[in-house]
């Protein structure tokens, strides 16, 4: 074997260990791309999902409110009394066994409601808590029951005439 040989050799050896080299580096490079953007995908698709979560429980407080209403949508069934802080919503239901209502009020941080006899005194720790708010308010005009909450509003169109509220 003469020294050209060997150079030539060597040269091959050379090029052979740049190129596997090249390969690697290549492969790492991509694989270090594809991890940073499923690290963003993740975090994007986190985000999202907690506005949607956010946006859902919203809408299921208010929803909440509204259903109440709507279900004890009758004839002088909707009307207003003073709760522990503040106005109430009171939505009057006469069954065979006596009457009852359904008290909608803020206490504490919170739209409260309360299934109970009708003239007995409010008792918010026997109530279910509907929605987190600093706020509850609400207002009737030409048929339309809109509620108030840090939520935003619900407009009930009632289909009953005006009993009160």
């Amino acid at each position: 074997m003469t020294g050209y040989e060997t150079t030539r050799d060597n040269l091959a050896s050379e090029r052979g260990r740049g190129g596997r080299m090249f390969a690697t580096l290549l492969f790492a490079v991509i694989t270090l791309f594809l991890l940073v953007a499923l690290l963003v995908g993740m975090n994007a698709y986190r985000s999202a999902n907690a506005m949607r979560t956010e946006a859902d429980d919203m809408r299921l407080g208010l929803s909440l409110l509204s259903n109440s209403v709507r279900t004890n949508d009758v004839t002088d069934a909707v009307g207003v009394a003073e709760g522990p802080e503040g106005p109430a919503l009171v939505l009057t239901e006469h069954l065979e066994a006596g009457t009852y209502e359904t008290r909608l009020y803020w206490y504490e941080g919170y739209v409260m409601e309360e299934y109970t006899r009708a003239g007995s005194t409010f008792t918010p720790e026997r109530a279910r808590e509907v929605v987190e708010s600093s706020r509850f308010d609400f207002e009737y005009r030409n048929g339309l029951l809109t509620i108030y909450t840090d939520q935003g509003s619900a407009c009930v169109a009632l289909r009953s005439v005006r009993g009160g509220a």
